[in-house]
């Protein structure tokens, strides 16, 4: 039986629940596996710098952090993550060691780049592939020891033809997710299940796992609107927001939520939800057939996605606060509009990615002889 180890990385929640998603998969397929939050096993130091900068950066630059996303595609500033990951070579090889781990799964692009090196280094002789969370492609995720791409991208095949990647490497399947609710239960029904008010006109509001966004001056905007709605705010790890939202007097039924294992089940019992465009995210919201509207995205891979999402017909984008009141009425209100919405998802989600992916690694030649035959392939080549 072989042994998989996805690497991970707690910065925001997506790259975590993805690697939850295909876990579970890979386990029904009778693999072992192991999810390791990569940059806290190498050292919680690191963990917490690359989490600090990141949040930093989202939160007080975020166009800075969009001009290094946009200049990274012309110029190989990324590459830096290569060198960074020589010095934590011992460490990662130690972990694969131990865990006679002979498939690496990366599921954040960092992330990816350690391995590759390690990889490189230490002449490793099994597969390495890579899941992108985003809808959108960056020429910082290719290198040349990943085995096989694992994305949702609608435009992979172009992006191979431009970066002279192989388009066998890529697998269009989607960014794995939980298990959806059953699309056949109404919305009225899910409100029902969960304790919401079943009648109301439901909008889910995030900001992420990590709670980011303008929660107080969207709800405050949202006043606005000609008719009162119920709005399900969900928080994630951000105390400090949940605490100011429940302050906030508003007309309309306001329910907070923290984080919580139930958030597909909300987003399938949500009218719209209003959101940045997190890869994750936006992949739940098409696999429960609910309409996005999109506000602030991150500069970069999230301004892509939302690109992306409103281009296929399943998201609109909101470009200033004064503007989600007009789209969030044509939403609510306007039902050949959202019925348009709901059949362009219907058309476009990918439920099932995390059984996809599972799929193809076993059906990979190493994978299928080592689950077949209990082999575990040499872990060292002689250069």
């Amino acid at each position: 039986m072989s042994h998989i180890t996805i690497f991970s990385a707690s910065i925001g929640s997506g790259h975590n629940e993805a690697s939850k998603a295909l876990k579970k998969q890979l386990e029904t397929k009778g693999h072992s596996v192991t999810i390791v939050d990569t940059f806290y096993a190498i050292h919680p130091l690191l963990h917490k710098v690359f989490f600090v900068l990141y949040l930093s950066m989202i939160k007080r630059a975020p166009n800075l952090w969009g001009r290094l996303y946009k200049y990274g595609a012309d110029y190989s500033w990324f590459l830096i993550m290569d060198k960074l990951g020589g010095f934590f070579c011992s460490k990662l090889y130690s972990i694969i060691s131990k865990q006679n781990t002979n498939i690496m799964v990366s599921t954040h692009p960092f992330v990816t780049a350690f391995l590759s090196n390690l990889k490189k280094k230490h002449c490793l002789n099994i597969p390495l592939y890579t899941v992108i969370t985003d809808l959108d492609l960056h020429p910082g995720y290719i290198r040349p020891e990943i085995d096989a791409y694992f994305t949702g991208a609608p435009n992979y095949e172009v992006f191979a033809k431009e970066y002279n990647v192989p388009c066998a490497k890529f697998h269009f399947t989607g960014i794995p997710i939980k298990t959806v609710p059953d699309p056949l239960l109404s919305r009225y029904q899910a409100r029902e299940r969960l304790g919401l008010m079943p009648n109301e006109k439901t909008v889910l509001l995030t900001g992420g796992g990590l709670g980011l966004g303008k929660y107080v001056e969207i709800i405050k905007s949202l006043d606005g609107l000609n008719s009162p709605v119920q709005l399900v705010c969900m928080t994630g790890v951000n105390k400090k927001i949940t605490t100011k939202i429940k302050s906030i007097v508003s007309k309309h039924r306001i329910h907070v939520l923290e984080f919580t294992d139930q958030f597909i089940d909300y987003l399938r019992a949500s009218d719209v939800i209003l959101s940045k465009a997190g890869g994750l995210t936006m992949s739940e919201a098409l696999a429960c057939e609910t309409p996005i509207l999109v506000y602030k995205p991150v500069p970069g891979h999230e301004e892509n996605n939302a690109t992306i999402l409103t281009e296929m017909g399943t998201a609109i984008k909101a470009d200033k606060l004064s503007d989600i009141n007009v789209l969030l009425e044509r939403l609510l209100f306007d039902h050949s509009f959202y019925r348009s919405l709901v059949q362009n998802a219907k058309k476009t989600k990918t439920p099932y990615a995390a059984s996809h992916i599972a799929n193809v690694i076993t059906s990979m030649p190493c994978s299928r002889v080592m689950h077949m035959e209990g082999l575990h392939p040499p872990h060292l080549r002689k250069p």
